[in-house]
């Protein structure tokens, strides 16, 4: 009889949480190239084994985060931990980005990222590929909110909070939480251990799911930091739009903050309008002050529908307010990087708003409809179309049609108008 003993076990692979250390570095542009050929990005299939491969991402995503969080504290923010009073670092805890001025600010941007990105990131398909570190993260949507007026009569930029959507599970050998992609990527007893298991004590008192998150920035976060008369922007990308969305739908949450939300851009976002109870949020205020931006193969900021939705285009715009497309055809998670310059120059129009003033979204006249395919064009791979094509059909069409007058009723089965008979095969063993 065999057994196996724990130590004989294939130890689980170790990566270090450093650029230098794993063989990259970030180049004059921005971007993260290999050491050993600065030609290359980053190299995620390591090995054939995927337990490699996700240790090897881990490493490479914390130690991006570092570098992106380093760019956001010289921005102006700084970190703090809720729930908040929070001091000893080894207790539970959610990171969040504030920036340092923000009780003296009249105009405060609140951005939900989606739940499956790292508290800083956009799309990792761009932090360490084409576009760079700083277009691929919350860096450049910050660089370029500094660049805006609170109000027409407040020059200075308004003050920003980066909700953590993505990491809210506790890691206890870390001390600090993890999405659930990197939560189990973290180090086992051995490489062929089951994994990361999720208990109670992964959970931060306050935040142990993506709705109680946004609950607590809203009921905790903003009254503790933000000044009682700051208007507040609030900004969600891809689930995560949606989920503040169905939290303001809820009657005492509008009630409150009905008078101090500016405006709602909807980034990605895809919650339908029928699943909305409140009417007072559904129906008023999406329709005046907010906006989608939808994955679409039009440039930034052409208008694909109204706030009823538009039945000429298969992009889905069913959501209460008028869509956009925000330039990104595909993924959800690059939607705010194409769009955007249009996503903040609207909250920009909105804090421009003369004093005295409500803004609201004017009338648009929608005219888009989907391309439809002209019959002479050529197909997706530049082919021109068969010029006899309609013609064999017809004649093939003909034929058909010309023997079955001649041998009886097409589809009724019979041949010259006899019922067909029952052919019986049979194999001989020496056949098979």
């Amino acid at each position: 009889m065999f057994r196996r003993k724990w130590s004989g076990l294939p130890a689980d692979p170790q990566f270090p949480s450093d650029l230098t250390e794993l063989g990259y570095f970030v180049n004059k542009d921005d971007e993260v190239r290999a050491i050993e050929n600065p030609d290359n990005y980053f190299k995620f299939f390591l090995s054939r084994n995927p337990r490699w491969n996700e240790r090897q991402r881990f490493g490479m995503n914390q130690a991006l985060q570092k570098i992106i969080w380093e760019r956001l504290e010289n921005l102006g923010l700084k970190k703090e931990l809720v729930p908040l009073g929070t001091t000893d670092p080894s207790k539970p805890h959610v990171p969040i980005f504030v920036s340092k001025d923000i009780a003296a600010k009249t105009r405060v941007v609140v951005i939900f990222g989606e739940t499956t990105q790292d508290l800083g990131a956009l799309a990792h398909r761009v932090i360490g590929g084409p576009g760079g570190i700083n277009k691929g993260s919350m860096v450049s949507i910050v660089s370029e909110l500094l660049k805006q007026r609170s109000s027409p009569s407040d020059p200075s930029p308004p003050g920003v909070i980066l909700a953590n959507m993505g990491e809210l599970i506790w890691w206890p050998g870390g001390n600090r939480t993890l999405s659930r992609s990197a939560f189990n990527a973290t180090p086992m007893k051995s490489a062929v251990h089951i994994g990361s298991t999720y208990t109670k004590e992964n959970q931060v008192p306050g935040n142990e799911t993506f709705m109680r998150h946004v609950n607590y920035i809203f009921e905790e976060v903003i009254p503790h930091f933000v000044n009682e008369s700051a208007g507040i922007d609030v900004v969600g990308v891809g689930d995560g739009a949606d989920t503040v969305e169905r939290y303001l739908d809820l009657f005492p949450v509008w009630e409150t903050w009905k008078k101090r939300i500016n405006c709602l851009a909807l980034v990605g976002g895809l919650h339908p309008i029928w699943e909305l109870k409140n009417e007072d949020f559904g129906n008023q205020f999406l329709r005046n002050k907010a906006r989608a931006y939808a994955t679409s193969q039009e440039p930034a900021g052409t208008v694909l529908s109204g706030p009823d939705g538009n039945p000429k285009t298969s992009t889905f715009t069913q959501i209460g307010c008028p869509v956009f497309s925000s330039g990104e055809p595909y993924y959800t998670e690059l939607t705010l990087i194409a769009g955007r310059d249009v996503v903040l120059g609207w909250l920009q129009e909105v804090a421009m708003t003369p004093e005295g003033k409500e803004y609201a979204n004017p009338e648009f006249d929608v005219a888009f409809a989907d391309p439809v395919a002209d019959a002479g064009a050529s197909n997706y791979w530049g082919q021109e179309p068969d010029e006899d094509a309609g013609e064999k059909k017809g004649d093939g069409e003909g034929k058909a049609e010309n023997g079955a007058e001649e041998t009886g009723d097409a589809g009724s089965g019979k041949v010259d108008g006899k019922e067909p008979g029952l052919v019986v095969v049979e194999h001989s063993p020496e056949s098979q």
